[in-house]
């Protein structure tokens, strides 16, 4: 089995976590605070890398080395993740995910910016249909902005640049570092944006199953994702994630009662055919 293949398995993995994902954050983004949320999660997350970290006696490979990375990237991801449950909580499953999508286009773009990966004709492309495709979705009119589209566009932007991040650091880290440094950071991250309030809430046994799915889940994408980005680049193992598409578009619709326009199934459509054509070129 070719590395190309192995990292495209973890990929799938990483879509079933991404889903239960996003049905957790649907669930809990309107009884609980987004940076709470994470905190919370991060608390779980520091736990179980810990654990392992312990019982595989790999304590010693966590070194300060590349922090800086570090930072750049938990810092990028805190941003996008808080931006993503806002949007969770204002729109639809499916706007949500759609403009999601646009992550591996912005990877192209930063990958020739970051990674000094070649940015031929089809990627340039396969960028251009993306945007149209998101402008599509969105529809900007200034008179009737939506917060909710514009925090997801955003999140993708700092989801493309965790993945680049990501990269560099596979090079020389292992993934429980990776996770290390995320979850620790991020619970930083977390705790801090929490208390500017001057409170830190505690969940409710009501919400608590949501946090633990999100502490999980979210854990989970990011091993899958992480070994995915360290067997194969991330032009051709991140277009994978489509499959979330048609699966969150279903659970909108049978779960929440939330009915898309042909806008948002159209632009969808063309950035999925931005991303497909993208990977077509990338595995030829």
């Amino acid at each position: 089995m070719t590395d190309t293949i192995k990292g495209s398995l973890w990929m799938i993995g990483g879509v079933f976590c991404l889903t239960s994902m996003a049905i957790a954050g649907k669930e809990i983004s309107l009884q609980i605070d987004t940076f709470e949320i994470l905190f919370f999660r991060s608390v779980i997350g520091v736990c179980i890398i810990l654990f392992f970290l312990v019982k595989k006696n790999l304590l010693h490979e966590i070194n300060l080395k590349e922090i800086r990375t570090h930072l750049k990237r938990n810092l990028a991801h805190f941003i996008g993740q808080n931006l993503w449950l806002y949007a969770l909580a204002s729109i639809t499953l499916a706007e949500v995910t759609s403009l999601e999508f646009t992550m591996p286009i912005w990877i192209v773009f930063f990958s020739y910016l970051m990674l000094n990966e070649k940015l031929d004709k089809y990627k340039i492309i396969s960028v251009c249909i993306g945007f149209v495709g998101v402008l599509i979705t969105v529809r900007p009119d200034i008179e009737t902005l939506n917060l909710g589209l514009i925090a997801a566009a955003i999140s993708a932007i700092m989801f493309a640049l965790t993945n680049i991040y990501t990269r560099k650091l596979t090079r020389t880290e292992s993934t429980l570092t990776i996770l290390f440094f995320l979850t620790s950071m991020q619970l930083v991250f977390g705790l801090i944006t929490s208390l500017l309030d001057g409170q830190l809430d505690i969940p409710t046994n009501e919400n608590i199953i949501w946090i633990v799915t999100i502490g999980f889940a979210g854990l989970g994408a990011h091993y899958c994702i992480t070994t995915a980005l360290s067997l194969a680049p991330p032009t051709v193992v991140a277009p994978i994630d489509l499959l979330r598409l048609p699966i969150v578009v279903l659970i909108g619709v049978f779960f929440y009662s939330e009915q898309g326009d042909i806008f948002i199934y159209f632009g969808a459509s063309l950035i999925i055919f931005a991303n497909w054509l993208n990977l077509k070129k990338a595995n030829n």
